[in-house]
């Protein structure tokens, strides 16, 4: 639909109308998330969380020999790469035996990613998805219904634990575009009935419009706000600005898609006035972290096994690599997410067994600022588009021009140029000029991180966060 004519329709469309559309379209992802195994699957968790740590070393060494097999029966990518490297698949029966394997980047995933999918699924029977994660490079990811409907009791899981349930009424600061950039006024999100959330569009944050949010959100009630904590940030910081309060204030706010870094957390509780906790997770599901009441992330060990790597010189900081297997469709097996995390120390006062990180450096991107001001995240879901690019980095030097630096691959041409300048149209508005420029490759920092979007706006001062 971006780009199409059906979304110029859609967007011509009186509110009232977009909101039924938004909403039948949120019909549609309730029965994909809240399939019928969802419920039974998130009571289970709900129980497994308190463990034995042996108990859950018995559960994640069973299943580590289980994706094992499917992977090497039924995935040709991991049968032809474990018989080139001499893998003996029957010789791991433990999570202590993954260090015999070889470790998988991104960018495998991107060049072979028809070979991942597994024969014992019918291509036509799973969803499809796109990211781009941490590092800049697109990838499509297949998945079985099961396989979501187990990533979102895992998700609600972590939610009830403070508190929230399933129905809950919540606002959403996401990265999609259900407003059009071309929209004047308020009202500046859209309601999804079916799931009892309303879509607020983060490219229409700016000191503009920042009274008129702040009125709807003491005119009505939510439970619980969730997203992005970037947009959360800027719109916290445009509202303290302005010295505008929040009186009517949500239970809780649940932070994940990109990065909560101190300075953000401090600002939105301060702003919005209410507690906060994170949840880490990836569209890939290979593996999810999820933070407790005493604010450490938990390994949600009843999807995936995490092996840390140390970091020379890292001070307590080690690469997080992932065997998951929630998604049988396209297991991932000893994956380089390119993260990075700080190790906890022993026993978490919560009193979960699992395995524990004081904090995770996920991904963290610059605000693109516009020339009206606004703070534009989620420029992850603008590199998705680009299929045949094997890297792509967001650079601005001045607040009327952005450049795309792109690491091509094979195939890639002007259909993945149009696709990039329209989807960072849809968000940033027709006033930028948008260059693309194609590179050969990018440097990584010491621990292999990416930063994918660069603003030298941003970073002077102008918007900065």
């Amino acid at each position: 639909m971006p780009g199409s004519r059906l979304e110029e329709i859609y967007y011509e469309l009186p509110v009232w109308l977009q909101n039924g559309i938004f909403s039948l379209y949120g019909l549609k992802l309730a029965r994909m998330r809240y399939s019928p195994p969802f419920f039974a699957m998130l009571q289970s968790l709900k129980d497994s969380e308190w463990w034995s740590e042996e108990r859950i070393r018995e559960h994640q060494n069973e299943r580590i020999r289980s994706v094992l097999r499917h992977a090497y029966q039924t995935v040709p990518f991991y049968r032809r790469w474990y018989d080139e490297q001499g893998v003996d698949v029957d010789a791991v029966t433990t999570t202590a035996d993954l260090e015999q394997l070889p470790v998988l980047s991104k960018q495998m995933v991107r060049e072979h990613a028809d070979e991942m999918i597994s024969s014992a699924f019918r291509q036509r029977s799973l969803t499809k998805g796109l990211t781009s994660g941490t590092t800049g490079t697109p990838l499509t990811v297949y998945q079985t219904r099961e396989g979501a409907a187990f990533q979102w009791a895992i998700w609600w899981r972590h939610k009830a634990r403070f508190g929230l349930k399933v129905g809950d009424r919540h606002l959403v600061f996401g990265a999609r575009v259900p407003v059009s950039q071309r929209q004047v006024g308020s009202p500046y999100w859209r309601h999804d009935l079916f799931n009892k959330r309303v879509y607020l569009s983060t490219y229409h944050i700016s000191p503009a419009t920042v009274g008129a949010i702040v009125d709807y959100l003491n005119s009505t009630h939510f439970d619980f706000f969730t997203g992005y904590p970037s947009a959360m940030y800027a719109l916290a910081s445009l509202a303290a600005e302005a010295d505008l309060r929040l009186t009517n204030r949500p239970k809780y706010i649940v932070a994940g898609a990109d990065a909560l870094t101190p300075e953000f957390e401090s600002a939105i509780r301060h702003v919005f006035g209410v507690p906060v906790t994170e949840q880490y997770g990836m569209a890939e599901f290979a593996g999810n972290m999820s933070k407790c009441e005493a604010g450490r992330f938990h390994l949600d060990f009843e999807c995936c096994h995490l092996e840390q790597q140390p970091i020379a010189d890292g001070h307590n900081q080690y690469k997080l690599i992932f065997t998951g297997w929630g998604n049988l469709a396209m297991p991932f097996i000893r994956y380089e997410v390119g993260d990075v995390g700080s190790a906890a120390g022993d026993g978490c006062a919560c009193g979960r067994a699992s395995i524990s990180l004081d904090r995770i450096d996920g991904r963290l991107e610059d605000f693109v600022v516009t020339p009206d001001g606004r703070k534009v995240i989620g420029m992850n879901q603008v590199l998705e588009y680009a299929c045949n690019a094997k890297m792509i980095q967001v650079y601005q030097r001045d607040t009327d021009a952005l450049e795309l630096r792109v690491v091509p691959g094979t195939g890639f041409g002007e259909e993945d140029e149009e696709a990039l300048v329209r989807e960072l149209r849809r968000r940033v508005g027709p006033r930028m000029t948008i260059r693309i420029r194609l590179v050969d490759q990018f440097t990584l920092s010491p621990t292999g991180k990416f930063r994918a979007v660069i603003s030298e706006v941003a970073s002077q001062g102008e918007g900065a966060p």
